[in-house]
């Protein structure tokens, strides 16, 4: 068997070659990289080739013959069914259930091997695709981390526009999505929790947050509250901040129902939840119960950077009480698209953007427009180092 072999580019202008060579008809054999281009292996005698292709075929061959075996098992299933209604005979109904039991274990095993076909199937990299594909929207979105789900169920905002206006109508149904918009009203909340794994920096939020309640209203004066356990060490970080902005900051131990939660003090209260998961949400839970959910504000404080493994476990822990995200540290790490895409899959809000330095002035509230700026800058490293 005579074969031959092209080189090229792209996959694409490699196929054109065998086309140009050996026709319409030509047998592909293997593809491959060589260094940054693509190599196709073909032939056109299929004569010599048919007892291979016999044995193997290609994709379109074998999942013809796997649907047509499948549509032949079901007529079979269906005549087994007709006929077994005439059958009045116990054992002729206990042998027509065992045909049709063993028929379908055969039709299952015909399924997993269609999906392992399936999802074994690689087109090639984003060097071995033509100019026209590689510069799409979908994929530059793609190559920025954005999960094919995200990139897909928001193609209608960009569907049809060029790159720069593509990536701008994506950016802003993405923050869209994702931003909290009443994100203000939470500073109106008679209790804000905030929650999140150790180290994530609650404790600096907490200030933080108590310092912007006070300069959009200088008469507000919140309140401190650390909640602690007997598994948990006590730490001083709040009373710190306390006396630097003045305002009072009260130790909390939970109780059987919480009875006295709210009697600790008046006015607004920011609580810095230093509790085990589950005692952190019968705390949450019971004092959602006795004020009313609306004046109760959980805030999930994590750390940007954070692996999708932990957003997501975090995430789930405190679903139920429709948390707002904070992430915290920006300063330090980078905010990711593939962190903001566990956000929309699991259908919570961003609301806050804060680093790990000051105090005053740096909580950044994530409307949609201020996340938007966020991810556009973002977008611009992501390709400046193309």
């Amino acid at each position: 068997m005579t074969t031959y072999k092209f080189l090229a580019s792209d996959s694409a202008s490699a196929m054109e070659e065998v086309v140009k060579k050996l026709g319409p008809d030509a047998l592909i054999i293997s593809t491959s990289k060589r260094g940054n281009k693509v190599e196709i292996e073909a032939t056109d005698n299929l004569s010599n080739h048919q007892k291979q292709k016999d044995n193997t075929g290609n994709f379109s061959d074998i999942l013809h013959s796997k649907i047509d075996f499948l549509r032949e098992k079901q007529r079979n299933r269906i005549y087994n069914k007709s006929s077994n209604n005439y059958d009045a005979g116990d054992k002729g109904t206990t042998l027509v259930n065992q045909n049709q039991s063993s028929e379908m274990v055969k039709v299952r095993e015909q399924i997993k091997d269609l999906q392992n076909m399936l999802s074994g199937m690689v087109i090639t990299d984003e060097k071995g695709l033509n100019e026209q594909t590689g510069n799409s929207v979908s994929l530059k979105l793609r190559k920025l981390e954005f999960t094919p789900e995200i990139v897909s169920s928001l193609k209608p905002a960009y569907d049809g526009l060029n790159i720069d206006r593509g990536l701008a109508a994506f950016i802003k149904a993405f923050a869209n999505k994702i931003a909290c918009e009443e994100i203000q009203d939470i500073f109106k909340s008679q209790v804000i929790f905030i929650v999140g794994p150790s180290g994530s920096g609650k404790t600096t939020l907490s200030a933080k947050l108590a310092a912007r309640i006070m300069e959009d209203n200088k008469q507000m004066k919140p309140t401190l509250v650390s909640m602690e356990s007997e598994v948990v060490n006590r730490r001083e970080d709040l009373a710190y901040y306390s006396k630097l902005l003045n305002i009072p900051k009260l130790n909390y131990q939970i109780e059987e129902n919480c009875k006295n939660f709210e009697s600790i003090c008046s006015g607004q209260k920011i609580v810095d939840v230093s509790l085990i998961t589950e005692e952190s949400k019968y705390l949450i839970q019971n004092v959602r119960d006795r004020l009313g959910a609306t004046k109760v504000t959980t805030v999930l404080c994590l750390p940007s950077g954070s692996s999708k493994q932990l957003l997501n476990s975090q995430i789930s822990k405190y679903i139920d009480f429709k948390p707002i995200i904070a992430f915290t540290k920006i300063d330090e790490c980078q905010l990711f698209a593939r962190e903001l895409c566990v956000l929309a899959s699991k259908h919570v809000k961003m609301g806050l953007i804060t680093g790990s330095k000051t105090i005053l002035g740096s909580v950044a509230l994530s409307v949609p427009d201020v996340l938007a700026r966020h991810l556009e800058s973002y977008i611009d490293d992501g390709f400046s180092d193309e």
